[in-house]
């Protein structure tokens, strides 16, 4: 699949290529390779009257059956023998369902270099070594979360001096280690080299507003970051105010606003958006977002809410080619004060999931599968 390769190797992630039909035909050929090699989805695109031939441009990409992340929460597809994959990680699965995803050696070596080049754009990578807080779960053999395996891919980013883990692994479950983090964090404090902390935003909070009642004010080395990823909402359920946010870690670790990066991924798509200065995630040149409406998924118009759907033609173990989420989020067409060009989205919070897990279960009839 020579268009795919050349796609996933483009140096710049967001300047469109001089082939501005080199996207479409990457998302046509692997939807006729995902047609060729998994019978299932064979037949959801049969049943829905689709053949990638209908594919001639780029406004025809919404055509492409949409499958929900919910549906690979109680299904599995794949177009490789599950041998073959190098990668399999789970969802979160906060409600009892997990989604399976594995890469082949093919995805696995175009996402990797892909990655590399983004994090380089947004000088996420660097030769300099730094000590790791990671607010999430110490790796482990009995965990195969996509949370927990992203968190450590993060910590690859810049060489890692050490790596400490606020969820510890005991060889049957989970600990927190909030003093032992603390421990850590006094001692980084006081050396050299540069501490970046990984983890979601609540848990960030979490500590920073320890930090703030313990009286610790610091200033931590020149190239320290805060890497985010996943909502902003607390335990308690309310949404944390981001100029807040941002002033408390300031005021305890002495990191400026620009050097607190915020991502958005999903096990079911992965690619990773960076939210920009002025708070918006921009879109790669290696996908496509569509705002679907909630109750037919039809594509709505830039600047009006609905699902939040992606195109990318990265995967070929799966048919993750074009998924929809259950993000309510707003896309527009760019202009962005930033700087950036390219189109980008802002998410506005959660759907509820009935027309969702209809879509889903129909789907999952159509391969003999189970429903929600």
């Amino acid at each position: 699949m020579e268009k795919r390769r050349k796609l996933f190797l483009k140096r710049d992630p967001y300047r469109a290529p001089r082939d501005s039909g080199l996207f479409l035909r990457s998302v046509r050929e692997l939807a006729e390779y995902h047609t060729a090699n998994c019978e299932g989805y064979a037949r959801i695109l049969r049943e829905r009257g689709f053949d990638p031939a209908m594919l001639k441009t780029e406004d025809d990409l919404y055509k492409l059956p949409v499958l929900p992340t919910l549906f690979f929460k109680r299904n599995r597809l794949f177009s490789v023998p599950e041998k073959k994959l190098k990668v399999l990680a789970t969802s979160s699965g906060t409600s009892g369902s997990k989604s399976v995803v594995g890469l082949d050696g093919r995805s696995l070596f175009l996402g990797v270099g892909m990655m590399i080049r983004f994090f380089l754009y947004h000088r996420v990578l660097s030769p300099v070594p730094v000590n790791y807080i990671v607010l999430g779960y110490e790796p482990s053999a009995h965990n195969d979360m996509g949370a927990a395996k992203t968190a450590y891919g993060t910590t690859k980013f810049a060489p890692a001096l050490k790596r400490v883990y606020a969820l510890r692994d005991t060889g049957a479950g989970y600990e927190p280690d909030p003093e032992g983090v603390y421990e850590a964090l006094m001692r980084f404090s006081k050396g050299p080299f540069p501490v970046r902390f990984v983890g979601f935003p609540a848990y960030m909070y979490f500590l920073a507003d320890a930090l703030k009642k313990r009286g610790v004010s610091l200033k931590l080395p020149r190239g320290s970051k805060i890497l985010l990823g996943g909502g902003w909402k607390r335990f308690a359920g309310e949404e944390i105010d981001r100029g807040e946010f941002y002033e408390l870690i300031e005021k305890t670790l002495g990191i400026k606003r620009e050097n607190c990066l915020e991502f958005y991924s999903a096990v079911e798509h992965p690619m990773a958006y960076v939210k920009c200065r002025e708070g918006h995630f921009h879109i790669p040149a290696y996908s496509r977002v569509i705002i679907r409406n909630v109750s037919t998924l039809e594509p709505v118009e830039d600047g009006s809410e609905g699902l939040l759907s992606f195109i990318c033609p990265l995967v070929t173990s799966m048919p993750l080619l074009s998924v929809v989420t259950d993000d309510i989020a707003v896309r527009h067409g760019g202009g962005c004060a930033c700087g950036l060009n390219t189109p980008y989205f802002d998410l506005k919070g959660r759907a509820g999931v009935k027309g969702i897990k209809t879509c889903a279960a129909s789907a999952a009839e159509l391969i003999g599968g189970r429903d929600g």
